[in-house]
């Protein structure tokens, strides 16, 4: 019985020890990558307001497809060209909560966004829950999925 405590009392000494390492070099890799992924998140965010079709181009996969709140689904022509016609008019995209997960050179993001888009003349308000998927091409991350599912304001 004495043995069996010493025992894991030793285990336990051992991993706190371990705990108190500094993070391995694969785990500063992913941090570095978690944190670059959100990066062009935050890029293609600023871009869709400000409608920069060029910038947003470069941020997407060729194949890349934007599933709306509402169901409607754009490929990347079609969504930037949206956006060039003024059919999506962005005023401001503002993430509250977000989680990346590493596949190696794919990355899942999830979380919560509100966003203000006008359209059809009008301006919608909205809390969305979102899915994305980036991919590492040539050294930099791009959109090739987003979906969104547009959360239901609260009932009084």
């Amino acid at each position: 019985m004495i043995r069996t405590i010493r025992t894991l009392t030793a285990a336990t000494l051992a991993l706190a020890a371990l705990a108190s390492f500094p993070a391995r070099a694969d785990d500063t890799r992913a941090q570095g990558a978690e944190a670059a992924v959100l990066a062009t998140q935050d890029q293609r965010f600023a871009a869709t307001v400000a409608a920069d079709v060029p910038a947003l181009s470069r941020l997407f996969t060729d194949d890349m497809t934007y599933t709306h709140s509402s169901a409607v689904v754009d490929t990347k022509a079609q969504f930037l060209e949206g956006l060039r016609a003024g059919k999506y008019q962005y005023r401001s995209i503002t993430p509250e909560e977000r989680a990346v997960r590493l596949y190696g050179d794919a990355a899942v993001v999830v979380g919560i966004v509100h966003v203000t888009v006008v359209t059809g003349g009008k301006e919608n308000d909205l809390r969305l829950r979102f899915t994305e998927i980036y991919v590492k091409r040539g050294g930099a991350w791009k959109l090739a999925l987003w979906q969104s599912t547009r959360i239901p304001a609260p009932t009084p």
